[in-house]
């Protein structure tokens, strides 16, 4: 038989709404790992209290990601992110709404995380290789063409 996924948060997140950034650490594989973890929960046997809880650590999550792609050069792609992060984060739900609708929100907020780590790990990526030496760098085909 196999044992379903974990349904909760490893670390429970803060009891603020969003916690300040610096309480989470900008961990790629662990961001990936909350969202995917929240991902696997199901509406019929999560409880309302175990989805505001994940909402709050994926907030979290969401607003170090976010500071930190937007304090890099921006493109228009970069742009377009924050401002869905923006939209996102805006429309959270209240108290009084349904838990699916806060299922929903949640769903959304791990979509948005997996894209804002993607866009991490290319940011991370394009300044790693810009920063190598150029002996350390592979050339290209046409390059290593030209040699001989």
């Amino acid at each position: 038989m196999t044992h379903p996924a974990p349904t909760r948060p490893t670390h429970p997140a803060a009891t603020s709404d969003t916690p300040r950034t610096a309480d989470l650490p900008l961990d790629v594989e662990a961001a990936a790992q909350a969202a995917d973890d929240a991902l696997r929960l199901r509406l019929g046997t999560t409880t309302r209290q175990e989805i505001d809880t994940w909402t709050t650590e994926l907030r979290g999550r969401i607003s170090l990601f976010t500071e930190e792609i937007l304090g890099h050069a921006q493109t228009a792609a970069t742009r377009a992110v924050g401002w869905e992060v923006d939209q996102l984060l805006a429309s959270a739900p209240k108290d009084g709404i349904l838990v699916f609708g806060s299922y929903q929100h949640l769903c959304d907020l791990a979509r948005i995380l997996r894209r804002l780590v993607t866009e991490h790990q290319k940011q991370t990526a394009a300044e790693v290789v810009s920063s190598a030496p150029e002996h350390m760098t592979m050339p290209t085909r046409s390059e290593s063409e030209k040699r001989t």
